[in-house]
């Protein structure tokens, strides 16, 4: 019998003395069974010489761990404050939107005073400030650093006055203190009503 019949798989898969041991096992049994065994023992040894993959199965995916979805912002919603102020003075939400970029709790200001006295400009940015707070917070008032901040950017700072314009405007504010914040009293939410009347007029 010739092991070699049939047209099996390349010789060149295993070496000359590995075959040489497979002929020989092969050769140890019945003639009739010697082209089986021969065939058994070869395709045996060529299955131990493939790499083995591990192939992902349904089950397997089902034990990874869940991808993390990507965070999602809250919608905004107005302070029931801001919107009392907003009805009491007949103005549209709109107005908010027109003035500031609002997202989930951030808000950040689109507006550009048109005033040239400084004066003027820092009573009219404190006012647009403590509306920018009420936004996210509900609080009509504004932190004086970072007012004295927002005037330096925009070059209306007196470093000389800052305090004395407060002080010539104190009916605008609850109080006026240079270490404490500024919260708008009644007048103040009025003058603030106006001014944004005014630069809705302005802004078309």
């Amino acid at each position: 019998m010739n092991c070699f019949e049939g047209g099996l798989v390349p010789m060149f898969t295993i070496t000359a003395e590995e075959l040489q041991k497979i002929v020989e096992l092969a050769n140890t049994v019945p003639e009739e069974y010697r082209q089986k065994c021969f065939e058994l023992l070869l395709s045996h040894v060529l299955q131990a010489r493939q790499p083995i993959t591990a192939a992902i199965t349904p089950d397997a995916t089902s034990t990874l761990p869940p991808s993390t979805p990507p965070p999602t912002r809250k919608p905004f919603i107005i302070p029931i404050d801001v919107k009392a102020f907003l009805s009491q003075y007949g103005l549209d939400e709109s107005v908010l939107w027109k003035f500031f970029i609002l997202e989930g709790e951030e808000t950040r200001p689109t507006y550009k005073l048109q005033v040239t006295k400084k004066a003027r400009a820092q009573i009219q940015h404190t006012l647009m400030m403590t509306l920018e707070n009420a936004i996210t917070t509900g609080q009509f008032q504004v932190d004086i650093e970072a007012l004295r901040t927002r005037c330096n950017e925009q070059k209306c700072y007196n470093a000389g006055n800052f305090a004395k314009n407060f002080k010539d405007k104190a009916n605008l504010f609850k109080s006026v203190a240079i270490d404490q914040p500024l919260s708008l009293s009644p007048d103040g939410k009025s003058e603030l009503a106006d001014l944004l009347e005014e630069l809705k007029s302005l802004n078309g």
